[in-house]
This record gives C-alpha cells, sequence and structure tokens, in this order.
C-alpha cells in the first residue's frame, strides 16, 4: 500500500525536480518518499528550502544534501567549493551544499541521468527499423565458403 506524500515531500520534489532538469539527472523518491538523486557513489539529497532553516547549516537559502559511504569520495567533495561537512562517520559521510555546485558534486558520485530520447530522435529511429527485412541479413549469416547461395535454405 502506498502512503500519500505530505507536503513538505511534495514541495521538495518540485524543487528538486526544477533544478534536476536542466541537467537532466533522475529524480527518484527512497523509502520516506522523500526525493532524491541517485548516484553510483551516493545520493543527492533535498534538505532546506531556505525559507523554514532554523537549524540549516547554509540559512536563507536553497539547500541540497550529498551522502556517500566512499571514504576515498569525501575529501573530493570537501574540496568543491561551499560544500561543508554536517555529518562525518567511519565510512560513510554527508555534506551540505548550494543548488549551484549541484553539477560539480553530481559528477563526484556520478549522479544517474534520464534518458534523453527526443520525439525528432525516436521518429528516425522507427523510420530505421519498421521496414527493414531480416531476412537478407539470415542468409549472409548462413553463407558458407564453397556452398552456392542456391544450395542455402529460404
Amino acid at each position: 500500500m502506498r502512503r500519500r506524500s505530505t507536503l513538505e515531500q511534495q514541495h521538495a520534489a518540485v524543487q528538486l525536480e526544477a533544478l534536476a532538469a536542466p541537467h537532466r539527472f533522475r529524480v527518484v523518491a527512497d523509502r520516506e518518499g522523500f526525493p532524491i538523486i541517485p548516484g553510483r557513489y551516493g545520493q543527492i539529497e533535498w534538505y532546506c528550502d531556505g525559507v523554514q532553516c532554523w537549524s540549516c547549516a547554509l540559512p536563507g537559502q536553497l539547500a541540497l544534501a550529498v551522502f556517500t559511504n566512499r571514504p576515498r569520495l569525501f575529501e573530493r567533495l570537501w574540496a568543491i567549493p561551499r560544500v561543508k561537512r554536517y555529518q562525518t562517520g567511519g565510512a560513510e559521510m554527508r555534506a551540505v551544499f548550494p543548488a549551484e555546485a549541484l553539477e560539480q558534486v553530481a559528477s563526484v558520485i556520478k549522479a544517474r541521468r534520464r534518458r534523453g530520447l527526443t520525439a525528432e530522435t525516436a521518429r528516425e529511429l522507427g523510420a530505421k527499423t519498421a521496414y527493414r527485412i531480416t531476412s537478407r541479413l539470415q542468409k549472409r549469416c548462413l553463407r558458407t565458403p564453397g556452398i552456392p547461395d542456391s544450395k542455402l535454405p529460404n
């Protein structure tokens, strides 16, 4: 049974999807229903909207968070300007950063992107495959040296 998302989750999803759209990042919901951008080496999460930020690390501005459990990436993430440590454990880390650093952080954790198939590209691909005859390809595969084509099965 699916839970209904709260107003905060819906607001976070709208904001994160708007930030991710120009870069074509994939946005999915985590177990609790909050939006995340999954990556090969971690994930980017919505953190604060800049309006109700009484305990935010970046007060007054939209903030995102990055989580990774790859200790080798910690230094690379902290080297990005305006990325602040938030929580650091033995084998996992969470940092907060402004929306301007999204592309740099996403490249470090190798964020997944949506497939970019436009309508025009789809039409071109469809036109190439719609009328293709496959029997000629099969005959070519069956050809062996020394046997004439007339002896091959139809």
